[in-house]
């Protein structure tokens, strides 16, 4: 399935916030003084913090949970029915790929989950939030499709095309359904070497929506749910803490100079799930990726100046490529960042015509721009301006 998903990346190039935070501090004990004697408050420590996630969160998540389970029993090999040819197709029908926009612009954004066969063969449908369910609004057939946000206006951008022209859609949310409206259109039967009108100047300050897979493959299969829980949180990125930024540094070091073992995870579905590895087994056919006939290269030194994840300590950057004379063609950005004592490894694959800008990937081709947020075993890709 990741070679026709790898597929439609090419051809088809998240937001209400996750609620305040709360801090829980233990009850006071009771101090027993003379009464003549005032009382001695004592300061607690400050308890660490943990988030509060709106109603629609838990929701979403849940939903996605719910489609690993599917596809769990559908990868499951001991079922009657289990047939290693189909079950690919059987997975591509139940789960692909997701993204959260607001389309209403209520408050709430909506679920857009993509699922098929291939390009052409691509459906999108379209779930909210109602009456504290996760409610099915619609389905569209999405082959050849890209979607962005739409500024201002109860609609998504539906941006399609086929056969030499390019048309525009509105999909907006009317009394609780999907709705499609004709927005725009052009070809250039006439002159193919015409470019299409960018999608900046048909719907001003949209940004394009960059799905991410609907799956996690590690620690076991599971639903990567960080896009939800990371909805319209504050991306201001924190101060560097020197003493926890200097510990990240040094583990990081001990894995790309002295062969220390780390967490090899995919930013985006088409290769770096290996786990526990090391960088020398990292680099070998069949670690990173099995699309190699020699072992992988490091062509840029690792670099540790931003804050890719903004927790306040950096990252490292390496570019990871096959070697010369290898009939595979493929740059990797990896990015190597430490969390509670753990050294993870973030795998960009297909990245060839992309450039790095501070944290920000942009294309040197089109009009795509991202960054990445991780935590642990789960990564993705957001779009940015």
């Amino acid at each position: 399935m990741k070679k026709w998903m790898g597929a439609a990346l090419a051809l088809c190039l998240l937001l209400t916030a996750c609620g305040g935070e709360t801090a829980q501090t233990p009850e006071q004990e009771k101090n027993t003084v003379p009464a003549e004697e005032p009382a001695q408050t004592q300061e607690q420590p400050e308890m660490p913090k943990e988030p509060v996630y709106a109603d629609w969160q838990v929701a979403y998540a849940d939903f996605l949970e719910e489609l690993a389970e599917r596809v769990k029993v559908l990868r499951d090999t001991d079922r009657p029915d289990y047939d290693p040819n189909t079950v690919d197709l059987e997975v591509g029908e139940a789960s692909g790929t997701y993204v959260l926009y607001d389309i209403d612009k209520d408050g709430v954004p909506e679920l857009l989950l993509r699922y098929g066969l291939g390009e052409a063969g691509y459906h999108t449908t379209v779930y909210g939030y109602r009456d504290g369910a996760v409610a099915e609004l619609g389905d569209v057939a999405t082959g050849h499709t890209s979607l962005y946000t739409w500024p201002g206006e109860n609609a998504v951008a539906y941006n399609w095309g086929h056969m030499g022209g390019h048309f525009v859609d509105k999909l907006s949310i009317v009394d609780g359904t999907l709705e499609e409206t004709k927005f725009f259109e052009e070809d250039n039967f006439n002159d193919p070497e015409k470019p299409y009108t960018p999608m900046s100047d048909i719907a001003p300050g949209s940004v394009y929506l960059r799905e991410t897979r609907t799956l996690a493959e590690l620690p076991e299969l599971g639903a990567l749910t960080l896009p939800v829980y990371d909805y319209g949180r504050d991306r201001a990125l924190e101060e560097i803490d020197p003493e926890r930024d200097s510990a990240a540094q040094a583990a990081i070091e001990n894995v790309l100079e002295n062969g220390g073992e780390f967490y090899g995870v995919s930013a985006d579905g088409f290769g770096g799930d290996t786990g526990w590895t090391t960088l020398e087994a990292y680099l070998q056919p069949g670690g990173v990726t099995e699309y190699a006939e020699k072992p992988l290269k490091i062509s840029t030194p690792r670099a540790w100046e931003e804050d890719f994840n903004g927790d306040g300590q950096r990252e490292a950057v390496v570019t990871v490529q096959n070697a010369e004379g290898d009939s595979f063609s493929n740059t990797r950005y990896v990015i190597f960042g430490e969390q509670e004592g753990t050294v993870y490894a973030y795998c960009l694959n297909y990245m060839d015509n992309y450039r790095l800008e501070g944290t920000t990937f942009r294309s040197e081709l089109m009009a795509d721009a991202f960054r990445v947020s991780f935590d642990n075993e789960q990564c993705y890709e957001y779009g940015v301006k």
